[in-house]
């Protein structure tokens, strides 16, 4: 699958609106937690590039690597932002080019972690911006506060997320399906991407089942669904209609407790008065 010019540029906005510091967006909510899901870019992705099946398989998949990702103060561990619209992009274009699902996963994940570089040295250089900013409020120059607050920043933000996007699908597809075809499904580099992107999800899930469970014998309660999938052949769907109704059992099984606590705990107060 070929992409061209216009492609690549409207997926650059794409990514440009749903990087961290982009406000347009609904702010963090429309842009960071919407448009950056690598499950939404996949789908928005597709959808420019004429593939939306492609793009959901592929966007899904690279979702489950950062499922439990957190950006505590902005701080980012892997770009999720260039996996999702580079790295998803790329994915899309080696599947069509008979590349696994998995590899392009690995893909994704690789441009993530690279990724990291370019979103540390933006934040180093928006400091600039941050110093005149403080230097106009300081002399009353409420004009330059607001450009050096909203305009100066996002002129170059939007060059960091835009120009490296679509130079990279642009002008590096041919180098990207040239390695493709390079390496076959069944060849040694291509079962490692697939092996190493097979196990990227699991640890995904891991880490979020890590932050979800108080105690480690909760896992259990995963490890049934796991077991109810793997056992019936049912699918997620089914899997999660079956969830939420055990958490709603559970739920109105521990409001039921709490509520006798409480009127239990004001009869021993009344007595004792």
């Amino acid at each position: 699958m070929q992409i061209n010019i216009i492609q690549a540029v409207l997926i650059g906005i794409l990514s440009y609106l749903g990087s961290l510091s982009c406000p347009w967006a609904l702010g963090l909510t429309g842009g960071w937690y919407t448009l950056s899901r690598p499950l939404i870019s996949g789908f928005l992705i597709g959808l420019i590039m004429g593939d939306v099946q492609t793009g959901i398989i592929v966007g899904v998949a690279v979702q489950v690597v950062y499922i439990a990702l957190v950006t505590p103060g902005g701080q980012m561990p892997q770009d999720l932002n260039a996996a999702a619209y580079i790295g998803v992009g790329l994915g899309i274009m080696a599947v069509r080019s008979n590349a696994t699902v998995e590899s392009a996963v690995a893909i994704a994940t690789a441009v993530g972690a690279i990724g990291t570089i370019f979103h540390n040295f933006m934040m180093m250089t928006n400091s600039f911006w941050n110093a005149r900013a403080m230097k106009c409020a300081e002399n009353g120059d409420y004009k330059g506060l607001a450009f050096n607050h909203w305009v100066g920043p996002q002129v170059l933000q939007f060059c960091y997320r835009v120009i490296p996007t679509v130079a990279i699908l642009y002008f590096g597809q041919g180098l990207a399906l040239e390695v493709t075809a390079m390496f076959p499904v069944d060849s040694f580099v291509m079962r490692a991407l697939t092996a190493i992107g097979g196990m990227l999800p699991a640890v995904g899930v891991a880490i979020l089942l890590k932050q979800v469970t108080k105690k480690n014998i909760e896992i259990v309660r995963f490890l049934f669904g796991f077991a109810l999938v793997a056992a019936l052949g049912i699918n997620m769907i089914t899997i999660a209609i079956f969830g939420a109704f055990f958490a709603y059992s559970y739920y109105l099984y521990t409001q039921k407790d709490n509520t006798v606590k409480v009127s239990a705990a004001s009869d021993d107060m009344e007595e004792e008065l």
